[in-house]
């Protein structure tokens, strides 16, 4: 009988851990990411609705992140005037990031990550398949 408990156990706690995956979830509706510095940005959605926004963030941070080719890029705020979402492929978007100093750079983000902000009427949140564009204010 003995013998038997420790992988009885064993298995038992790796199913209660599995069903905790989900547990990390995404902020509620009315709680926003507070970024560490305030970006200020224009945000154009696929309906064509524009929303102005400050303590703007994408998934909580103050950068995006993305594949160019097989590597991962992190490109700061400070750095992007605008975001233009060109079409989804699969569970990425192709993004062509503008920079400031005019150069453009195409990198694909995962379609289901957010942007965060807050308009003048209250939290704002995106998943970035819904979004047109983003541009940032100086």
């Amino acid at each position: 009988m003995k013998k038997y408990f420790a992988p009885v156990a064993l298995f038992s706690s790796l199913l209660f851990l599995m069903g905790m995956g989900g547990l990390g979830g995404t902020a509620p509706v009315e709680k926003t990411p507070v970024p560490e510095k305030n970006f200020n940005a224009r945000v154009l959605d696929h309906q064509g609705v524009q929303t102005s926004l400050s303590q703007v963030s994408f998934e909580g941070k103050v950068f995006l992140v993305g594949k160019r080719g097989d590597a991962t890029v992190t490109i700061p705020f400070e750095k992007i005037s605008q975001v233009e979402i060109k079409g989804q492929e699969g569970n990425e978007v192709l993004v062509v990031v503008a920079l400031q100093k005019q150069e453009k750079i195409e990198v694909k983000i995962d379609k289901s990550s957010k942007f965060y902000g807050k308009a003048d009427f209250g939290t704002f949140q995106i998943e970035s398949k819904d979004l047109k564009s983003i541009s940032f204010q100086p």
